[in-house]
C-alpha cells in the first residue's frame, strides 16, 4: 500500500540523492525509496528536473586502468593483511585449543586421581565404621562380663562375710569348749587330790 503525504522536499531530496549516485531519477525509483503515489511524485519530480534546467544525470564513467591497478594493489595488500590477521587469529585459536585440550587432559587425570583417593577414603571410612561397630560389641561384651564379675564378687564378698561370721561363731564355741575342758580338768585334778589328803587311796581301776 502506497504511503500518503509525500512532500515536495522528500521528492527533491530523493531525486538529488539518486543523481549524486549517478542514477537518472524516475518516478518508480523515487517511489521505491520513499513510497507515495505516482500522481503525487510525478509533478514534484518534474519540478525538480525543471529546476535543473533539464540537465541529465551524468553517469559515472568507468574507472581508468591506472586507478584500477592502484585499487587492485591496495585491495591485494588489504586482502593479504586480512589473511595474515586471519591466519594469526587461526594460529592463536589453534594454540588456545591445544592449551585447552592439555588442560582438559590434566583436569581429567586430576579428577581420576581425586576419585581414586575418594574411593580409598570411602573404603577406609567403611573399615573404620566396621571397627567401631566391632569395638562397640567388644565394649558391650566387656561391660556385660564386668557386670557379671561384679555380681559374682558381691556373692563372694557375701560368702566371705558369712564365712567370717561362722568362723567367729566357731571361735567362740572353741573358747567355750576349751574353758569347759579346763574346768573339767580342774575338777578331775581336785578329785584326785582329795583322797591323798584324807589318807584314802584312790580306787584302782
Amino acid at each position: 500500500m502506497a504511503r500518503q503525504g509525500i512532500s515536495r522536499e522528500q521528492v527533491f531530496e530523493t531525486a538529488t540523492a539518486l543523481a549524486d549516485e549517478g542514477i537518472q531519477p524516475t518516478v518508480k525509483l523515487v517511489r521505491d525509496r520513499i513510497g507515495g503515489s505516482f500522481s503525487t511524485i510525478t509533478p514534484h519530480l518534474a519540478a525538480w528536473k525543471e529546476e535543473r534546467g533539464g540537465r541529465q544525470v551524468t553517469s559515472i564513467p568507468d574507472m581508468p586502468e591506472s586507478v584500477a591497478a592502484v585499487c587492485r594493489t591496495i585491495w591485494a595488500a588489504a586482502w593479504k593483511a586480512g589473511q595474515d590477521a586471519i591466519q594469526t587469529e587461526r594460529d592463536g585459536l589453534t594454540s588456545a585449543r591445544r592449551d585447552m585440550e592439555r588442560e582438559r587432559v590434566e583436569l581429567t587425570l586430576e579428577i581420576t586421581d581425586l576419585e581414586t583417593k575418594l574411593e580409598a577414603v570411602e573404603t577406609e571410612r567403611e573399615t573404620l565404621a566396621r571397627k567401631v561397630v566391632e569395638l562397640d560389641q567388644v565394649r558391650a561384651s566387656a561391660l556385660h562380663e564386668v557386670n557379671g564379675l561384679r555380681v559374682e564378687n558381691a556373692r563372694l564378698e557375701e560368702r566371705v562375710a558369712n564365712t567370717a561370721n561362722r568362723a567367729e561363731e566357731l571361735r567362740v564355741q572353741v573358747e567355750r569348749l576349751e574353758s569347759e575342758l579346763a574346768r573339767l580338768a580342774e575338777m578331775q585334778r581336785m578329785a584326785v587330790a582329795a583322797p591323798a589328803k584324807t589318807g584314802t587311796a584312790p580306787p584302782t581301776a
